[in-house]
């Protein structure tokens, strides 16, 4: 991905930007049923983009992101929000960092991929969350 994309080395933020991207195209959003909970496996994830037919909510994305990111050497940590009260049961999931390339400030990324119409680095304003190391 980060080849495809053209990013140069020691670029570590851009390498994150580049797979957030990447999933969010080539990956449709589809939630799962109503009560009923499905995770994919990242690597069948792979296959079903080689085949053009992949989709996912926002569990499966979160899930395939962070783990190519861990491939590169990355840190990611998953963000659990909550869209409609402060406290109870989370209503997304996304990916986000802290990195940043030689010579520069850390910053924060963000990796929703859901979010088709926005570009990547987009966070959809919530009431509360918290972030989990990977």
């Amino acid at each position: 991905i980060v080849q495809e994309y053209g990013i140069k080395s020691h670029h570590f933020a851009d390498e994150a930007l580049a797979i957030g991207d990447y999933v969010q195209r080539k990956v449709r959003y589809l939630r799962d049923p109503d009560n009923l909970e499905y995770l994919q496996d990242p690597l069948m994830m792979v296959e079903k983009i080689q085949k053009g037919v992949a989709q996912g909510d926002c569990d499966d994305m979160a899930l395939f992101v962070a783990t190519l990111l861990l491939a590169i050497g990355h840190q990611p940590r998953f963000r659990a929000v909550r869209y409609e009260q402060p406290m109870g049961n989370y209503n997304h999931i996304y990916v986000v960092l802290t990195e940043h390339n030689p010579y520069e400030k850390p910053r924060r990324i963000v990796l929703d991929c859901i979010m088709k119409d926005k570009k990547i680095g987009f966070e959809i304003p919530h009431m509360s969350g918290e972030e989990y190391p990977v």
